[in-house]
């Protein structure tokens, strides 16, 4: 039998031969021929360029991260299943990111390469390489970027938001580093300001209506769950956490903010004096600031509350970091552009030490994903493969359109996919609504990528479905059925009561749904490192193989969309896997039962 060291001394050692010195250190400034790399032919759907704002690029700044081609990354993430996969020999065996970065390190060449051309170009002493020596850095100018990129930086506006960012529509690289680059940002991903919460709607709460933990009627066959509003109690008994009551402090959850949503301790406290489930919950998490972030007192998000009070009030009295995540290009002033904050986020979470990960994460932050670049989408997907491989588990909101809002990508009608949801390494989680039986949310995120390809872990659900399920075969050109397929799982994305300011609110969509099954998966985490075994890690592979009958299938119901573009589309919840409730909702204590049975 090959051990686990083994692998990683053949992997580390192909590694090393692939990395060569350079050939040809002595380049001449017209060696440095260029292409254009990527173009778009205008701004994505809600932007437009802001002829009003007169630039000064000559003194505006920029942070701009040109990351280089990694080695072996399809075996290694052919590594990171195999860790996440019940029965095989390295189930469990997570990584330190020392040990991953030594198996995919990028060529010397690349960065001999990339440091040569900024030589040429006079830009050397602005550069830098990253602390894992993946990407080179550059702090300057946007007049010098353009002229280094042959780019046209501009501003743009959304629409909808009035966000501005500073962005270009093209870019070239020297032809002698194709190969070599794989990604340069900022420059044609809008989606740090079109990145948005997941949360579909507010509605202020005209009366309080405290949980009734002793409903039994024909309103409410789960107790607690009366009145129409999910509150924390009624999905303890829907979820089946109700009688977990052992004080959990085991652990570590991590909750991701973005867009200057910020998470309030006064609110979480005010929320919790109504709505706490257990008598032994703690009150209260820390903040930490990533990337320009900031943690404050004031100016409560309905997003970030949202996260926290559920995460809290499911997760007791496990420790709770909220990762408030700057990275929206305060390029205005003084301000400096920097990078989006996906890339910015995942690669500060990798720099973290392995006792100071969380087991569990939960984003319920998306974009389209066609208006990601497939080199940013690519790269970001690869971090997170990575904290799957170190023991993260990664659960990312479905999204709220249903199968798509505008369902026309480059004059060609399809159906929209959300991104990070579309990743194979996160756990994708839909929407569900009402309780007596839950039926799939008319407007849960489901589908499948058209980036990504269908990852061996659902190949069995997913044909299964495609030659059961006849309802979706009229809608089959609008969608790419061999791509990675979403949601994995769901939960309740309806009528959820939180706290704002100090006022109640009810609010509706995936970004209820995902923390409420983080907070579940953090309950298993925690009780698995408990009992000295490892955190489940990377879900997917055993939530298909080993879990399935500790999730509620969901058969009623579905998600919809593409209103006035394609007629009835949608997706239907049926037996089994369907991209509307993908395997079901969770039942914890028989979810546990097969989690401390996993070796």
């Amino acid at each position: 039998m090959v051990s686990f060291k083994s692998i990683l001394a053949v992997l580390a050692a192909s590694s090393s031969c692939l990395a060569s010195p350079l050939t040809n250190p002595a380049r001449r400034d017209g060696d440095f021929k260029s292409s254009v790399v990527e173009s778009l032919s205008g701004p994505p759907l809600g932007w437009a360029k802001d002829e009003s704002l007169k630039l000064n690029k000559e003194d505006m700044k920029i942070s701009l991260r040109i990351h280089l081609v990694q080695q072996d990354m399809d075996k290694f993430h052919e590594l990171a299943i195999n860790i996440a996969t019940p029965g095989h020999d390295l189930y469990g065996s997570h990584l330190s990111q020392h040990v991953i970065d030594a198996m995919i390190a990028p060529k010397d060449e690349s960065k001999d390469l990339v440091m040569q051309w900024l030589e040429s170009e006079g830009m050397s002493d602005e550069a830098s390489l990253s602390p894992r020596l993946d990407s080179v850095l550059i702090q300057t100018t946007v007049d010098k970027i353009e002229k280094l990129l042959k780019a046209e930086y501009s501003a743009f506006i959304h629409a909808t938001t009035g966000d501005e960012v500073l962005r270009t529509l093209e870019y070239s690289l020297p032809d002698v580093l194709k190969g070599h680059v794989d990604m340069v940002q900022p420059t044609t991903f809008f989606g740090l300001r079109a990145l948005k919460s997941t949360i579909s709607a507010v509605r202020p709460v005209s009366q309080k209506q405290q949980p009734d933990l002793n409903s039994t009627g024909p309103v409410s066959a789960v107790t607690g769950c009366s009145g129409g509003q999910i509150t924390p109690t009624c999905l303890a008994h829907l979820y089946n956490f109700a009688s977990s009551t052992s004080t959990q402090t085991t652990g570590k959850f991590g909750i991701a903010g973005f867009l200057e949503q910020y998470a309030i301790k006064s609110d979480l406290s005010t929320f919790l004096d109504s709505y706490a489930v257990f008598s032994n919950e703690d009150t209260s998490f820390t903040c930490t600031a990533v990337n320009g972030g900031s943690c404050t007192s004031s100016t409560a998000g309905d997003e970030a509350n949202l996260d926290v009070q559920y995460g809290r009030a499911i997760a007791k009295s496990i420790p709770i970091t909220f990762y408030s995540v700057g990275g929206l290009g305060e390029w205005v002033g003084s301000g400096t552009n920097t990078n989006e904050p996906y890339q910015e986020f995942l690669t500060y979470l990798l720099g973290l030490t392995d006792a100071n990960l969380p087991n569990t994460l939960s984003i319920s932050y998306g974009d389209d994903e066609a208006t990601v670049p497939n080199s940013y989408a690519t790269n970001a997907c690869n971090l997170f493969s990575q904290l799957g491989a170190r023991g993260v588990s990664i659960l990312v909101a479905a999204g709220d359109s249903g199968v798509g809002d505008t369902c026309t990508v480059d004059g060609t009608k399809q159906f929209t996919t959300a991104f990070p949801a579309s990743c194979p390494f996160v756990t994708t989680v839909g929407g569900t609504t009402g309780t007596s039986p839950e039926s799939a949310w008319t407007d849960g995120g489901g589908g499948f990528s058209n980036l990504f390809a269908r990852p061996s872990y659902q190949s069995s659900a997913v044909s299964s479905w495609l030659s059961t399920d006849t309802t979706h075969t009229s809608f089959s050109k609008y969608f790419n059925s061999s791509g990675r397929a979403y949601p994995d799982v769901a939960a309740q994305a309806t009528d959820f009561v939180i706290v704002v300011g100090g006022e109640e609110e009810e609010v509706d969509g995936t970004s209820c749904a995902t923390p409420t099954f983080a907070g579940v998966v953090q309950l298993l985490n925690s009780a698995r490192i408990a009992s000295g075994k490892a955190g489940l890690g990377f879900l997917n592979p055993w939530l298909y193989g080993n879990a399935t009958s500790a999730l509620t299938d969901i058969s009623s119901g579905k998600i919809t969309g593409c209103s006035g573009v394609i007629t009835s589309a949608g997706f239907d919840a049926v037996t089994g896997w369907d991209p509307a409730t993908g395997l079901g909702t969770p039942n914890y204590a028989k979810l546990l039962t097969i989690a401390q049975d996993t070796a």
